[in-house]
């Protein structure tokens, strides 16, 4: 008897034509998409209002739980009336794929700049701490 996960992964491996559906370029589960944290929220550039999914516009009405673009085309801004037009997105576009943010010690949800900072922060110290023992007697 064979473990009953190895049979499965045997049966999708035969499944695809003898195409290891791990190694398929064309899989939609293994494309390439950079992890953005908070992009349902969107912010209003003319009066800064923030459009939450999580609780929706109760003036007119939107039901909670209803993403931006899922909006009514007529849907205009709750506190100074501008279109969808004029809403930013909030979310925060980081450096690595979403697969790998469950990794690392934290470092995964950063954006480049702000790894950059770490990095070149990281070995200014280093080098004034190398400067300064120069300056011991």
């Amino acid at each position: 008897m064979e473990p009953m996960e190895e049979k499965e992964e045997r049966d999708a491996y035969e499944s695809v034509g003898g195409v290891n559906p791990n190694l398929d370029r064309e899989n939609p589960e293994l494309a390439e998409r950079f992890a953005v944290i908070g992009q349902g929220d969107f912010q209003c550039q003319s009066c800064m209002y923030e459009y939450k999914p999580k609780v929706g516009d109760d003036f007119y009405p939107v039901a909670a739980g209803t993403q931006f673009k899922d909006l009514p085309n007529d849907w205009r801004c709750p506190t100074c009336g501008a279109e969808k037009a004029k809403f930013k997105s909030l979310g925060k576009r980081v450096a690595g794929f979403e697969q790998n943010q469950g990794y690392g010690l934290g470092t995964n949800s950063m954006t480049e700049g702000e790894k950059s900072r770490l990095i070149y922060g990281a070995l200014l110290f280093f080098f004034l701490v190398f400067i300064s023992g120069y300056l011991l007697d």
